[in-house]
């Protein structure tokens, strides 16, 4: 390229009105020391560069109950943190899941959130479930 092409005169590429959420699925708790942060620690490091805000959540520090609905505390459980990282989640325009690779579950999870077009509780009308539609239905809650 030469001094007057027009990719020279663009101003660089701004990310700074990106946030990015990365959950850490690692299975040790706080402060112990997890693999899985260390490559989360590099790749937040290059967003860091870049100008996107970063958070990153231990899910394994947080009290999050299992179920399939979005509060799981309206259906039996004492507390759910699941709500409010949810709002982070919502929030956030790049979601990393990050755990260990060893499991191959992350591969998994990955892909039946593709497949159902985001996080099925807040996807797909239940209308559109009785109807017979799955995972083609098209999901009304898609960003």
């Amino acid at each position: 390229m030469t001094a007057s092409s027009p990719a020279t005169d663009a101003p660089p590429a701004r990310y700074d009105d990106l946030r990015a959420l990365v959950i850490n699925c690692t299975l040790k708790r706080s402060p112990e020391t997890s693999n899985t942060q260390g490559l989360i620690d590099r790749s937040t490091a290059i967003l860091d560069a870049q100008g996107v805000h970063v958070d990153v959540v231990r899910a394994v520090d947080h009290d999050i109950a299992t179920g399939v609905w979005p509060d799981m505390t309206e259906h039996g459980w004492e507390t759910d943190a699941w709500p409010d990282l949810y709002q982070q989640v919502m929030k956030a325009d790049i979601l990393v899941l990050a755990g260990p690779i060893w499991l191959g579950e992350l591969l998994h999870l990955a892909r039946v959130l593709k497949d159902l077009g985001g996080i099925p509780a807040y996807g797909n009308q239940r209308t559109g479930w009785d109807a017979g539609c799955h995972r083609d239905y098209e999901n009304p809650e898609h960003r």
